[in-house]
């Protein structure tokens, strides 16, 4: 906490200055199976700036992201532009001797665990940067946060009069996680209140390491379905017109974490405990289709969803013999209670939400997370192993990441898909490095999703990759 006192004393009597940092990357990303070029945005360009003027700082983030071209995209579209601009975090900061206020677009991290943490629900997440590390993979949110230093207690306050939702590949680029569904925007209902989002997280830090409390207010960051509206031609009901209708619940996060500090290890640990529940008790709307013709509505049936699930990350890091550094995660989610009312489901009425037949669907059954942990997409018992080398005075490094899917609790202990990524760093002078990379993903016939097995549908992701990236 004294340096945190001295470092806000030092810009207390700073003059007025302004820094730039980022990077420039390029990048080359092909098939193993066919050498074919991998069509997915990358970040090319990265800036930062910080203006500081005593106790006041403006902070901004902005990305250049890059996109290949189709051979058809002259086709349709003649402005030459293949860049998009992100401007990725953009706030006010104002430092005080024990707190530190900030107002904008800004990225949040919350929970002890560095990657995959249940409690990190404060912003959303960009799914094409997902397998990445760090703030790289979230997006910010217009928020106000407030920290206080307290001796050993630091607590952190957020608040947003907004809802921010992933970002979530659409399945129109090579990117291999897609959902089972892709909604109509006339299919989500929206949130009818407003869509305040807030939060507390406490961190006392001792000599042996730091214990956390938090709690998170706000809505889901994936949509989920929310009921089933049928409409008729005022009392004629011969040829019905379904809405399946989509929305965001309200969930409630309450969180423990952790970190114990050891000579020979440091062990990382979140606990998430949520509860979640669909607001939208009517759905009471004009039809999504031809409403002039479909101009009665007969019957509407909200799913009135209520769930509470949890989530865990267990971490350890140690160092292995020869210099290796070790890092193990294990993430581990199940859900506690679900109630639902019940909706029409016939064979003449099907919801293709999930791939569920008709006849045996049970809204339990595809009932999924709307926060926490970013892996929970691929499985509800995910493990992690990073093993990484430097070597030649650090000027290489070797780092290979293994992600394993141990099934659910039906199956937990069976090892079914898997992705390795094996990556070599060389620093080639300062601020310069290349890297190149093998990616292989492993899926299993025996799975019980069969071809819509998320590990099963990346399979053709397995890759090579090349990267050159500049520091300044």
């Amino acid at each position: 906490m004294k340096i945190k006192y001295l470092l806000l004393i030092s810009a207390l009597l700073a003059q007025p200055s302004t820094e730039f940092g980022g990077y420039a990357s390029f990048n080359h990303i092909s098939r193993l199976s066919d050498n074919s070029v991998i069509d997915i945005p990358y970040r090319m360009f990265n800036l930062n700036i910080n203006h500081q003027n005593d106790n006041f700082s403006i902070l901004s983030t902005v990305a250049l992201e890059y996109q290949l071209r189709d051979d058809a995209y002259f086709l349709a579209i003649s402005n030459p532009q293949d860049f998009y601009i992100d401007m990725r975090e953009f706030y006010a900061a104002y430092y005080g001797a024990f707190y530190e206020l900030r107002m904008g677009k800004q990225i949040h991290s919350w929970g002890s665990a560095d990657e995959n943490s249940p409690l990190d629900n404060a912003g959303a997440y960009d799914y094409y940067y997902i397998f990445m590390l760090g703030t790289e993979r979230k997006m910010a949110t217009l928020s106000v946060t407030a920290d206080f230093f307290f001796d050993n207690l630091k607590l952190n306050f957020v608040f947003s009069p907004l809802h921010t939702t992933n970002r979530l590949p659409l399945g129109n680029d090579d990117f291999p996680i897609t959902l089972p569904i892709y909604p109509e925007q006339d299919q989500i209902f929206e949130i009818r209140d407003l869509p305040l989002e807030y939060g507390a997280n406490a961190t006392f830090s001792s000599s042996f390491g730091d214990i956390s409390l938090s709690y998170f207010n706000g809505y889901d960051r994936i949509f989920n379905l929310t009921g089933v509206n049928v409409y008729g031609h005022g009392p004629d009901l011969s040829f019905p017109h379904l809405d399946i209708l989509f929305g965001y619940r309200k969930t409630q996060v309450f969180g423990i974490g952790g970190v114990l500090l050891h000579e020979l290890a440091i062990l990382r640990g979140d606990f998430g405990f949520f509860s979640t529940r669909d607001m939208n008790n009517t759905i009471n709307q004009e039809s999504t289709f031809n409403p002039s013709w479909y101009d009665s509505l007969h019957f509407t049936y909200p799913l009135n969803e209520q769930a509470d699930y949890f989530q865990t990350t267990i971490q350890l890091e140690t160092e292995l013999p020869f210099g290796i550094t070790f890092i193990g995660q294990f993430f581990k989610y199940d859900t506690l209670s679900y109630a639902a009312d019940t909706l029409p489901v016939s064979q003449q009425i099907s919801i293709p939400n999930l791939n569920i037949d008709p006849e045996d669907m049970t809204p339990a059954n595809f009932f999924t997370p709307g926060m926490g942990a970013p892996l929970a997409i691929l499985s509800k018992n995910i493990g992690l192993i990073i093993l990484e080398k430097t070597f030649l005075n650090e000027q290489a490094k070797l780092k290979s990441t293994t992600i394993m899917d141990f099934g659910s609790e039906n199956e937990i202990g069976k090892l079914f898909g898997s992705l390795t990524e094996i990556k070599f760093e060389y620093t080639i002078k300062e601020n310069l490095i290349g890297a190149v990379s093998t990616t292989k993903v492993f899926g299993d016939d025996s799975h019980p999703d069969g071809d819509q097995y998320q590990f099963n549908k990346m399979e053709d992701f397995s890759h090579f990759r090349f990267e050159l990236k500049y520091f300044f």
